[in-house]
């Protein structure tokens, strides 16, 4: 099942969004927040170090977008089902250290050959013709960036063709509009509650610890047993790289979990 649009984010504003793209000859849209990946590693005596995203991260498993509408992100479910791991441009896709981040078509030349045809019939089936992609650098936030799909029923030559001229103006209004998904949607599209790599009844537990309660009273409240409250504790103080209880609920609250 695709993943739903996440509710927080008012239809004036998605609609205000998508008439401002028309001006551009785009108009659908999804967007997410992502673990940034080609982040700078930092020092492994650093306790605080960056989270190891590669082990826990999966695409697949994003519970929320914001997003033009629900047939946009049913095309990403199926593209991600299907073609995404033969497709050598999502492999190398995302962000590159010291490169400019601006909107770029994304060709569908990373396709092998063999499935360029039932690639065709699926861009026929959700009505574009051309992709774009640009990433949102959040401020402040170096472990996570926002990434706007965007998408065109005009032929790829006339979406270069407008790139040429627009391609700034049309980064400044993506970036414009990201900051105030982020403002809004933050805690259910962070990648660590969006993408399952803490689950639902992690955070719940999280949040019952913030409050000062402890793992027997938490199992109480929660119908659990003491040991497997713990086990969620032990696996996010894992995640999150954390030394204890208190600097773990900190990390969550950084995070933005809590």
């Amino acid at each position: 099942m695709a993943a739903p649009l996440t509710g927080l984010v008012n239809q004036q504003l998605i609609d205000d969004f998508s008439n401002r793209l028309a001006e551009f000859g785009l108009g659908r849209f999804y967007y997410t927040l992502l673990p940034n990946l080609f982040q700078k590693e930092k020092s492994l005596m650093d306790c605080d170090r960056s989270l190891d995203w590669k082990r826990f991260f999966n695409l697949k498993r994003m519970r929320y977008a914001v997003a033009s509408d629900e047939d946009i992100l049913r095309y990403r479910e199926e593209y991600l089902q299907r073609f995404a791991h033969t497709d050598s441009n999502f492999r190398q896709s995302g962000i590159k250290p010291n490169k400019e981040l601006l909107p770029c078509v994304w060709h569908d030349d990373g396709i092998p050959s063999r499935r360029k045809a039932s690639f065709r019939q699926l861009k026929q089936r959700h009505g574009f013709e051309t992709r774009l992609v640009f990433f949102h650098v959040m401020p402040g936030r170096e472990d996570i960036v926002g990434l706007c799909m965007l998408f065109s029923d005009k032929a790829i030559e006339e979406v270069e063709a407008m790139l040429a001229l627009k391609r700034r103006e049309l980064a400044e209004l993506i970036s414009a509009y990201s900051e105030t998904f982020n403002a809004l949607t933050f805690r259910s599209i962070n990648p660590l509650a969006n993408f399952g790599v803490l689950s639902p009844t992690c955070i719940q537990i999280l949040a019952q610890v913030a409050e000062g309660f402890s793992s027997e009273e938490i199992g109480q409240q929660l119908f659990m047993t003491e040991r497997g409250v713990n086990y969620h504790l032990d696996r996010a103080r894992q995640i999150l790289a954390a030394r204890n209880r208190t600097n773990l609920v900190s990390k969550a609250y950084q995070q933005g979990v809590l």
